[in-house]
């Protein structure tokens, strides 16, 4: 009994995984053959080159569905990630530094030909060619609609909100699922610019599982920087990375965050304190 309740769970687990996207019925346009279907294993099959920066993302699998109308051709991929975060993380990396951004599912940007959004853990990017043709088409209008079938209220990931909007560049609050800053013992951080009295500083987030790892993390940064800090403690740290340059930590149990990129520590200490107040 238990090894078929066990069984029964995995199915449910995988059927939840693979489940269909309900691509969206567009008026005038005539769907081309099946649904594309790719996973982790066969991801590179359509993205090849990609793939691999793709799975780092938790990609889960992808689906694909193409329309024509009248020689208009449309294409849509709906990326499934491990979650939100590796959702909107994926989306804020391929974000162009220029994208002028919609409120549309989570967040989306576009032009008339090409429109990505994120909507949940769901990555969606849609482009068409000679769409001009089509007399009131619109690719915002069609996402729009699609969105709210994959998410019907998606949230910003709790981190994100953690980065205060004054003085914050656009565009660059990006998530990072590994190596941060190059340092494999970093993994994964969420990081966003600032200009601050004039010059572009770097903030970042690590969030962890609890207070030992941020401390075995620490303590590894404090090696790697060759820093006279014999049994580190939960406070600041001011660091010099061989290719960072100076570097601020904050550790607060199961957080660290930090700055880069300044040329005086006083600029970065009243955003520090900002965002630790909201762990």
């Amino acid at each position: 009994m238990r090894k078929i309740l066990i069984i029964g769970l995995l199915f449910i687990a995988f059927f939840a995984r693979s489940q269909e996207v309900a691509f969206p019925k567009i008026s005038g346009w005539i769907e081309d053959g099946k649904v594309l279907k790719f996973n982790k294993d066969n991801l590179y099959e359509h993205i090849d080159g990609a793939s691999e920066f793709y799975l780092s993302y938790g990609f889960e699998n992808l689906q694909v569905a193409s329309w024509s109308n009248n020689g208009a051709e449309l294409t849509i991929e709906v990326y499934d990630h491990a979650d939100p975060l590796h959702g909107y993380g994926i989306y804020s990396i391929e974000k162009s530094a220029k994208a002028v951004t919609f409120p549309v599912g989570l967040e989306g940007n576009g032009d008339a030909a090409t429109f990505n959004f994120v909507a949940g853990k769901y990555y969606v990017k849609m482009n068409g060619t000679l769409l001009e043709k089509v007399p009131g088409f619109s690719l915002k209008a069609i996402a729009e609609v699609f969105s709210t079938s994959l998410c019907a209220k998606p949230e910003y990931p709790k981190v994100v909100g953690m980065f205060p909007k004054e003085n914050q560049v656009p565009n660059t609050c990006q998530y990072v699922p590994t190596e941060f800053m190059g340092l494999g013992f970093l993994g994964s951080a969420l990081r966003a610019k600032y200009n601050l009295s004039g010059e572009e500083i770097t903030f970042f987030i690590l969030e962890r599982s609890d207070r030992i790892t941020v401390e075995q993390i620490v303590t590894k940064f404090i090696s790697y920087a060759d820093a006279k800090i014999k049994k580190p403690a939960e406070g600041d740290f001011l660091l010099k990375d061989p290719f960072n340059g100076m570097v601020y930590l904050r550790w607060k149990g199961n957080f660290l965050i930090g700055a880069t990129g300044f040329s005086d520590k006083k600029k970065v200490i009243s955003l520090l304190d900002q965002i630790s107040g909201k762990l």
